[in-house]
């Protein structure tokens, strides 16, 4: 099951000895083809995290003939809502994260609305600076290690459907998908996984 961050993750560049996106991808594929046809593994997306995934490759200027390459060795499916359970604890855990997560938020703005009025005295710089930090301090403390998104979320629902492994940086839905029994791999280490799997088969091949 691949999020987003399975292609675009910034270390595969160092990985791959990649100076840009496109060589990452041109790479990326080339192993799923070759995992697809000698290992007969199945490589998942959803419909929207692949619209997402779409978006930022072309994004950053991936050739349109290089992206056809990469979905010829995915399959997009969306998970089936309608007959899938979610266990009451992770549900229940996840709403007192939320509420737990709003808290902070607030007191983060309280935190910041109190700097404002002690030190800005109405300067605009000061209070634009002020508000920028308001920014990333509140994202920091409200979505951080959080699954926000439907396209987060629906990758960890398919991934409990086929009972299958996600492979993602993002901390929301590692966190998430260990709490529902689904094996997360981070980007680098699934790479470095189907070379080996791949060097192997190899091996066997020619003894």
């Amino acid at each position: 099951m691949l999020d987003t961050t399975a292609i675009t993750e910034a270390r595969l560049r160092k990985y791959f000895e990649a100076k840009t996106l496109e060589e990452v991808v041109e790479k990326i594929a080339g192993l799923l083809m070759k995992a697809r046809l000698s290992l007969n593994a199945r490589f998942y997306m959803t419909p929207n995290t692949w619209s997402e995934l779409r978006r930022i490759l072309i994004g950053s200027n991936v050739r349109l003939d290089l992206i056809h390459d990469l979905s010829t060795w995915i399959t997009i499916k969306a998970p089936d809502k309608l007959s899938m359970q979610i266990p009451a604890s992770v549900f229940s855990e996840y709403v007192s994260d939320i509420r737990r997560r709003f808290y902070k938020g607030l007191r983060v703005a309280e935190t910041v609305v109190r700097k404002v009025a002690r030190d800005c005295e109405g300067d605009d710089e000061c209070i634009g600076t002020a508000i920028k930090g308001l920014r990333e301090k509140y994202r920091e403390a409200t979505r951080k290690g959080l699954v926000d998104s439907v396209e987060d979320l629906d990758t960890i629902l398919l991934a409990l459907e086929l009972k299958g492994i996600i492979v993602t940086s993002d901390y929301g839905i590692r966190k998430l998908g260990e709490q529902l029994g689904i094996i997360v791999v981070d980007p680098e280490d699934f790479v470095i996984m189907i070379e080996r799997m791949l060097k192997g088969l190899t091996s066997m091949e020619t003894q």
